[in-house]
This record gives C-alpha cells, structure tokens and sequence, in this order.
C-alpha cells in the first residue's frame, strides 16, 4: 500500500516511536542515552544490511530505525522539560524575570500573556534560569506590559494545575505539549514593568511586532467589529475580540475550524497564489520565479500571524507541494503530505498531541482521499453548479476524515454543515486573499484602492458570518453531548480506508472487512453503553470554591453540592461536563446542600 507513497509509512512508523516514547519515558524504562544507544544501534543495522544486501533485514532495520528515531525525539524533549521543572524547583528564589513574548490576549477579568524568563533572584543574586511560562495580569492594572518589555515580579511561579477528577481536561499536560511548564497570577502591586529599548530586538519580538501591526491594519481599515473580529481571528489567530454569540454560529454551523488560522487557510492563500502566478512557469527560468514567489508571499503572510505553529506546518506542507510541482518528476499528494509531517515531526514531537496539527493532516488526508470518489457522484453540466458542487465535495471530504476526531474531542456533531460550509467555505476563499491583499495596500497610498478592497473584505466577512448563523434558525442544528471511545474512534478510520482501499482498488473483499469493521464498532459502542449504564459510581470532585459529590445510578447523575455551584456553569463544564458525557448521562439531577 505505501510503495507509492513511502513517507507515508516513515510519518507513521516515526509518530509510532513518538508513542512508545512517551509510554517508555512515563515507565521510566528510557532515558536519553538509552534511546540513542538503541537509535545508534538500529541505524547501524541499517547500514550493514543493506552493505551486504539483504533487502527484508533492510526494510526491517530501516522501520525499526525510524521509530527509534521517534522515540528518541520523544525523550530527549521530555527530559529537557523535567530538566527545567527540577532547575526551579530546587532554587530558593524570591523573584523572577521575564521578557513579554507574545501580545495581551484579553481574557473576562486578566490579560494574559505568553513570556519568556530569563533568570530568577536567589540569595539577592541574579542567577540565569530560562523557561517558558504563561502570566496573567488583572485587566484594571495600572501598567500593561506590551512584547519585548521586561517584567519583574516578586514570588515564585506555579506549576499548571493537575486533572484533579475524572475525564477531566489535562490542562498542564496540555501547556507542557506547547513548551509551557509555569504560570503565574498576578496581584496588582507584585510586578514592575521595564519597557522595552528599540535596540537588538529578538527574531520572536520582531514577529510578533508585525502581526500587532496587521492587527492595527485591520483595526483601522475595518469599522465593522464582527468583521474585524473574524479577520482577525481568521488571519492572525487571536479570538479576542470575537463576539460570544458569533463564535457560537460557528459552532453550531460545524465551521469553528475557521477562527483559527491552520492549514485550510494557507491552502486557500496558496491555491489563489498558485492561480495567479502560475502563468510564470511558462518562461525559461520561470519556475525559479515561481517558486521564489510563492514563497515570499507565504512567509509574509506566516509572519503577519507572528508566524504560529500552525502556520509553520502548513507554510512547509504548501512550500513542500511547490517543489514537488516544479520538479518535473511524477509526485502523489500523500507522500507530499507525509514528507512535511515528517519535518514538523523531527523538529517538535509535541506537534503530534496539537489538537490543529492533528485536524489539519486529517481535512488535507481526506480531501486527497475522498474528494475524487465524491465529485465522481454528479457531474453537473452547468458551471456556477458545478463550482458549488466542487465546493461541496471539498467540504464533505475533509468533515469525512475530521468528524470523528472533532467528536472524540468536542463531543458534538453539527447537523447542518452540509448546508453551510459550502458558503461559508466559498466566502472565505474572497475573504482570506482579500485580508492579505488589504495588509500589501496598506504600503501604498492609493486611498481610492484601499477603499476598494477595504469593501471586499468587509463584504465578504459580513456574508461569512451571515452564512454560519443560518443553523442556528434550525431545528437540531447541534447534537450535543455525544460520547466516542479511542478504540471507536480507530475503528471509524479502519472502516474509511478500507472503503477507500477498495474504491481505489476496485476489490469487494475490501469492503467485506470494512463491514466487519463496522460491526465490531457497533458491538463495542453497545457493549460500552450497556455497561457505562449499568456501573454505579460515587465521586467526591475536587472544584475550587465549590462541595461537589455526585452518585451515578443508570444514565442519571445526582450532584449535591453547596447552592452556588448550579448557577457556575463554567465550573461544571470545566470539571463535570466530560465525566457526565464519557458516562453517557442522559439527566443531572441537582441537590443543593444549605449550610447549617
């Protein structure tokens, strides 16, 4: 199956060491120098085996070098980490340093932001202590520290707290993926700000300079505040200033994945760029030009998002496709893919666990799999219903290969994203090279051309936004609250490539073991329920600021707790509302104890 596309099969054997890895490191069977003994060894292997040609040894030793490869990665990045975790913890410091690295994400009552520190006070001596962390300062603070400035505060950071309940959220495991190990609240009055001096700028600040600057473009050519709002969520990834009730039609219209900048977004831009442009690889050094080009538009467009991990990984996945376009030689897409997995992989194994690295490989996989076989079903003769047909089946394809994962997540499944995503999709392919248009006008000082694309970005944005409200008019628009196990959700992608093995290799007995599939997903998804309905659980749940205790009996959840927690809906959905969904609970019953 993978002689075709080979990097395919390294992408999963390198993700497969990523796994062991990580299972190892958490047994304390690996350590860093253990896992490049066996690394070392498996390569050698390699080596010899294909030195004296023998083809199944080297096939063999080549997997098991790879996946040594990626276990490797794996522990030596989370022995870094626990490196770090041990450096703070056994300093007695009494203040730390740290240089602001990102821009204030407003928050309901703080202003959070992402830095960089540098040192800590032990002992009145300044001792160097890198790490990453994440503070946030009260919103009414008299000083707001901007990118580059340097902060001082008194008193030690935190650890992010633990998954104290069941099926709860693993928030410190999630900041760990991302390189953040400390965080830190703020009290008016604990930290001074020393404002930044133009000289030396690091490359980060310097990136993130020009995305606040994209961000005052935006601010200043869009009146409209939904408009803006999603541009700037669209373009540069930061939600803040997206209304609650329009991030709720997203939600409800299945077209969430647009608010943050991934992979869909570069593939729009690139596919405009490639349209334009593409008249260059005519000329006799055209396809350098080309190439160059495409690349420079891409990056600019990488670094007015302050060049964000998602960005980076579909920036390479895109760059990879030019080369291999340019090359001349005969290429599949699925290797391409699997070749800029395989380079975001060996930089950052962490990747892996990101929730947008994962959803973005399954839409491109899915839309390389399955749009074909799905716009093979019509073939409209006219070309305006041709062109909404093709959108369709992009749509239909890549929510094919993520719906299971997005409800292995979310636990929930829009209804209508079939009728939206179309137009939502179709609009967005005006409004995301249109932004970026607006950003290359601003250079200029043709008013009368700003006004003009100033009006087809807000046009645009204003349709987008009116498409994905549409759902919420409807009955149903949402299912909630709905429960996929890991090995479901393994079964529901053995049953897709099965279906698509035999598509594309037109054998029956393909489908047979996709039926079978099918069936064992449907016992085990039964068996699950009828036994999640059947267990009786007592839990004590560990909330701040609330008593909670909870008994499940059939498909009920009795919560007593004291009067304040019913009316806390933030708390229940941080620290209940998964337990409740994993347990298939139909009604939560409320029972307030009053104090004495």
């Amino acid at each position: 199956m993978f002689s075709k596309v080979p990097f395919v099969g390294f992408v999963l054997l390198f993700i497969a060491g990523i796994l062991l890895g990580g299972f190892f490191f958490s047994c304390e069977i690996f350590s860093e120098i253990s896992s490049l003994v066996l690394l070392t060894i498996a390569v050698i292997s390699s080596i010899l085996c294909y030195r004296f040609q023998l083809k199944g040894g080297t096939s063999v030793s080549i997997w098991f070098s790879l996946i040594c490869l990626g276990a490797f990665c794996r522990v030596a990045a989370e022995e870094s980490r626990n490196a770090i975790i041990d450096s703070f913890e056994n300093s007695h410091y009494t203040a730390y340093e740290a240089v602001i690295a990102s821009l204030p994400e407003k928050r309901q009552k703080t202003v959070r932001f992402e830095v960089e520190i540098t040192r800590v006070l032990e002992n009145e001596l300044w001792i160097s202590m890198p790490a990453r962390g994440l503070i946030n300062i009260p919103a009414h603070a008299e000083q707001i520290p901007r990118p580059g400035d340097k902060i001082v505060v008194k008193g030690r950071l935190e650890r992010p707290f633990l998954a104290m309940n069941p099926e709860q959220f693993d928030y410190r495991k999630y900041l760990r993926n991302k390189g953040i190990l400390w965080t830190d609240q703020l009290r008016q009055g604990s930290f001074a700000v020393n404002h930044a001096s133009s000289s030396a700028p690091s490359l980060r600040l310097w990136l993130t300079g020009i995305s606040d600057w994209a961000d005052r473009r935006f601010r200043e050519n869009l009146p409209d505040d939904r408009s803006y709002g999603l541009v700037k969520a669209m373009l540069l990834g930061r939600r803040d200033d997206l209304q609650a009730e329009q991030t709720d039609d997203y939600i409800a219209s299945g077209s969430v994945h647009i608010l943050s900048v991934s992979g869909m977004h570069v593939a729009i831009i690139f596919l405009m760029i490639t349209t334009v442009l593409g008249w260059l690889k005519k000329w006799r050094y055209g396809k350098f030009l080309y190439v160059s080009m495409i690349t420079l538009l891409l990056v600019f467009y990488a670094l007015a998002t302050g060049f964000s991990p998602s960005v980076q990984r579909a920036m390479i996945m895109c760059i990879v496709f030019v080369l291999a376009e340019v090359s001349g030689r005969k290429h599949y897409s699925m290797n391409t893919l699997g070749i800029s997995a395989l380079l975001i992989l060996l930089f950052d194994p962490s990747a892996l666990f990101d929730v947008g690295f994962q959803l973005s490989y399954l839409a491109m996989t899915g839309i390389f799999l399955f749009y074909e076989p799905i716009y093979s079903i019509f073939s409209p003769a006219n070309r305006c219903t041709k062109i909404i047909w093709q959108i369709s089946a992009l749509a239909f394809a890549a929510q094919l290969t993520t719906f299971p994962l997005s409800i292995f997540y979310f636990h929930q499944f829009p209804t209508y994203f079939w009728l939206v995503n179309p137009f939502v999709i179709a609009f967005t392919n005006i409004l995301l090279p249109a932004a970026l248009v607006l950003l290359l006008v601003s250079f200029t000082n043709l008013d009368w051309l700003q006004w003009l694309v100033n009006q087809v970005v807000d046009w645009s944005a204003y349709l987008t936004n009116i498409s994905a409200s549409i759902p919420k008019n409807l009955p149903g628009y949402l299912i909630e609250n709905v429960n996929l196990g890991f090995i479901e959700t393994v079964l529901l992608y053995a049953v897709f490539l099965m279906i698509w093995v035999a598509y594309e290799k037109r054998e029956y007995q393909y489908l047979k073991y996709g039926f079978a599939l099918t069936f064992a997903f449907i016992t085990l998804s039964v068996s699950t329920s009828i036994q999640s309905y059947l267990i009786t659980e007592t839990i004590s749940f560990n909330i701040p600021k609330h008593t909670v205790g909870s008994y499940k009996y059939g498909n009920k959840l009795y919560l007593v707790s004291d009067e304040t927690f019913k009316s806390d809906t933030h708390a229940f959905d941080f620290y209940v509302k998964n337990y409740a969904v994993t347990r298939e609970i139909g009604e939560t019953i409320f029972i307030s104890t009053k104090p004495h």
